[in-house]
């Protein structure tokens, strides 16, 4: 799958079940920086932004991180500073084409602490030459159920 139809299956998975929640959900204009849907929970009056990033990769390990297997999304450089109070990231896992993807709903404030750590910790342990990388890498441990399905985020 491209990228584009991989990010657009991300949206649509993302849309349905923000849907199902009873949340009202419309995805953006493609030239809106930052957020890919704009959420509205009409029983508390509050409007939410989601930036949905999607993979399809199977389970990586990497020593630098522990033995643990994990999922990963590719992120920039510009994550480690959004803390937005009302932009929550949906990072989606994509698995075989019948079965439901995996969901981990986070707030930008814990995305953006976790991708600077996670960047400085793999600085310090390489020996960098020449300009470092602006990739950052967000890492969720597999058997990790606390951002999983969070939905209950849009509720408060």
């Amino acid at each position: 799958m491209d990228k584009t139809s991989l990010g657009l299956a991300g949206e649509f998975y993302t849309l349905a079940q923000l849907s199902q929640r009873g949340l009202v959900a419309t995805m953006t204009l493609s030239n809106t920086k930052g957020v890919d849907i704009l959420v509205t929970n009409q029983e508390i009056n509050r409007l939410y932004k989601v930036e949905v990033k999607t993979t399809n990769r199977k389970l990586a390990r990497e020593s630098l991180f522990g033995k643990d297997p994990f999922y990963f999304w590719i992120m920039g450089e510009k994550h480690e500073s959004i803390k937005d109070k009302n932009l929550f990231y949906v990072f989606v896992l994509l698995q075989e084409e019948n079965v439901l993807p995996k969901f981990f709903v986070i707030p930008s404030k814990d995305v953006a602490e976790y991708v600077k750590w996670q960047h400085e910790h793999w600085l310090k342990s390489r020996k960098v030459k020449g300009k470092p990388t602006t990739m950052r890498k967000f890492r969720i441990n597999c058997d990790d159920k606390k951002y999983e399905n969070n939905w209950d985020v849009f509720k408060k």
